[in-house]
């Protein structure tokens, strides 16, 4: 319930084991054509997929979602896995999220029975533009501070933080490519010159005809 409090999903669902290698993929069925061949039928854009998989079978449902984001960078996916087993699946999990956080036994959404922390990622839509993929955006990594903050105090409140998150991309990609990179907090980018390239740098000593020392007289 907590998710899809925060993801506006009130009907999401876990992906089943074998969704991972289909639905999970962004495709929603599929037919034959007049020849015969299958074409496999694509799901919306900005549509969101859960991952819970078992720990012990994370590192599978991993490798899938790393393909999946291959084929379909416009899409949203969510992954929530228990740190067990975690030397398994850790090095996929922090390779495929643009953000993630842990969330402590405690709250009402993971009481203290569950002992073990949840590891959370997120993967956001890339954007038409300059910087494309969000992750390691200063803005996000400054967001993961104030995240980790608010859930040692209010977990409860943590959801308006991600809910902000989720709505970046949409933000960010209406944006022209200066004002979003503003926006993210990113430098702007550096105008490489071309070998035609005139206006910057000083002349040559073979472009002004000299010999390479300076003449006292200016001359």
């Amino acid at each position: 319930d907590w998710v899809r409090e925060w993801t506006n999903r009130p009907s999401l669902q876990p992906l089943s084991p074998e969704g991972w290698f289909e639905e999970g993929h962004g495709i929603a069925g599929g037919a034959p054509d007049r020849h015969g061949v299958y074409i496999p039928h694509h799901c919306e854009s900005n549509k969101l997929f859960l991952w819970s998989p078992p720990p012990a079978a994370a590192d599978a449902a991993f490798e899938e979602l790393l393909k999946s984001r291959q084929k379909r960078t416009d899409l949203f996916h969510v992954i929530l896995v228990p740190r067990i087993m975690s030397p398994r699946w850790r090095r996929l999990f922090n390779k495929v999220v643009d953000f993630s956080f842990v969330v402590s036994p405690g709250p009402l959404f993971w009481p203290a029975p569950m002992f073990e922390k949840l590891w959370v990622g997120i993967l956001l839509p890339h954007i038409p533009h300059r910087p494309w993929s969000l992750r390691r955006a200063p803005l996000l990594v400054g967001l993961g501070k104030d995240l980790r903050r608010v859930l040692e105090t209010s977990p409860s409140a943590a959801g308006s933080r991600l809910r902000k998150l989720l709505a970046l991309p949409a933000r960010v990609a209406s944006l022209p490519e200066c004002v979003s990179c503003r926006v993210l907090h990113m430098p702007r980018s550096r105008h490489v010159p071309t070998e035609g390239h005139q206006g910057r740098g000083r002349e040559s000593v073979a472009q002004r005809g000299g010999t390479g020392k300076d003449d006292v007289n200016g001359n």
